[in-house]
């Protein structure tokens, strides 16, 4: 079945500190605001590696598992997000695309919203 998953990947450029991106990523306030409310998904910590690495496994109701990685590099004087998400059925990968978007441009609001 192997041959049936596919991936996607996001890369955003942000003009804030590695410290400032990791802490909108991982601070639960800031999480609602910018990935929103609960819905049907099973996302449990994989890998944490403070700063710079936050892997989950992501499972929603009525797909295979997943797995997102994001993943922060320091560039100049701002930061990288790379977002991976992996392991997809092909039929949900576009789904993704769609849900994975407006959520990283609410990222991007919420960061500098933390900047002012």
């Amino acid at each position: 079945m192997a041959e049936n998953l596919a991936a996607l990947r996001f890369t955003r450029r942000y003009g804030a500190s590695l410290e400032e991106v990791w802490q909108v990523l991982t601070d639960p306030a800031s999480i609602s605001r910018w990935l929103g409310p609960p819905a049907d998904v099973d996302a449990r910590m994989r890998t944490v590696e403070p700063g710079r690495v936050l892997e989950l496994d992501w499972t929603r109701r009525g797909e295979g598992g997943s797995l997102v990685r994001l993943e922060l590099a320091p560039e100049g004087a701002g930061t990288v997000l790379v977002l991976d998400h992996s392991r997809l059925e092909a039929r949900v990968c576009m789904g993704y695309f769609g849900f994975w978007t407006p959520r990283l441009d609410r990222f991007g609001a919420e960061l500098r919203e933390g900047r002012r």
